[in-house]
């Protein structure tokens, strides 16, 4: 049976967006459900729309988190657990691994992800952890935050960086950086000194992916906005693939606007 991943594979993988997707990912896995035909990719030739369908009503991030659960489900989660810095334990009669997750412990099972209080994350949220559980945990960080630019493939990239976290965290805390630092402490941040912005924030996404977040505030006087630097560690990509890099860091500007 063709799998999401399949799909990819056809495509150039640079979120070029003129299929209308913001993501190769989420064209293929819209592909996969029958939401788009294969031909709206401009450089896949030689398939036919007639392309793979499983009858699903899933809508894609559905999909595709419901086909990483498979790819994941005969993890040893005990061998993985200290790599990517979580531990195992036992959730109503199951073993899960405990991870903490923007500010909050969740944990995965072989059959879901989910809260402490049962509850399922939504699926985006899935996505990146089943992701981070695949990758397993490659050693130790280095300790030395880059830019995106800095990593391999980034180029198209980096504008969905600037537009959907940088741009929305100087926004929303334009004139307000105290605000930041409160809120990002109470996610487990720290503040970062000395600091060459105003505002220097060190904050774990996940255990093994933190996120620099440089912030310098709006200068009236002379009329500059507010400006947001997000860094990554220099091997970030030694435990997510650089789309789910770029979505763990829209998900933290997602959880500390809409908690301020």
């Amino acid at each position: 049976m063709t799998t999401i991943f399949d799909i990819l594979k056809k495509t150039k993988k640079d979120n070029c967006g003129k299929c209308g997707f913001p993501t190769c990912m989420a064209f293929a896995a819209a592909v996969h459900t029958g939401g788009a035909p294969i031909s709206r990719c401009p450089f896949i030739e030689g398939v036919s729309d007639e392309g793979p369908r499983r009858g699903t009503m899933d809508d894609p991030e559905t999909a595709l988190a419901k086909e990483l659960k498979e790819r994941v489900r005969d993890i040893d989660l005990k061998e993985r657990s200290e790599g990517l810095g979580g531990e195992v334990v036992e959730i109503d009669g199951e073993m899960a691994l405990k991870l903490r997750y923007l500010g909050e412990d969740i944990f995965i099972s072989p059959k879901k992800v989910f809260r402490r209080d049962g509850k399922e994350l939504e699926p985006r949220d899935q996505i990146l952890l089943y992701n981070y559980l695949f990758f397993g945990g490659k050693g130790e960080l280095s300790g030395e935050f880059v830019g995106l630019e800095s990593f391999p493939n980034s180029i198209s990239k980096v504008v969905t960086l600037k537009r959907y976290t940088e741009d929305k965290i100087a926004s929303h805390f334009s004139s307000r950086p105290d605000e930041l630092k409160k809120v990002c402490e109470r996610l487990g941040g720290k503040e970062i000194a000395p600091c060459h912005a105003d505002v220097c924030i060190f904050i774990r996404v996940l255990p093994k992916v933190p996120i620099e977040i440089h912030f310098w505030d709006e200068d009236k006087e002379d009329g500059f906005p507010a400006k947001v630097k997000v860094l990554f560690d220099k091997r970030a990509l030694d435990f997510l693939d650089i789309e789910s890099l770029i979505f763990s860091a829209e998900r933290l500007a997602e959880t500390i606007t809409e908690t301020s």
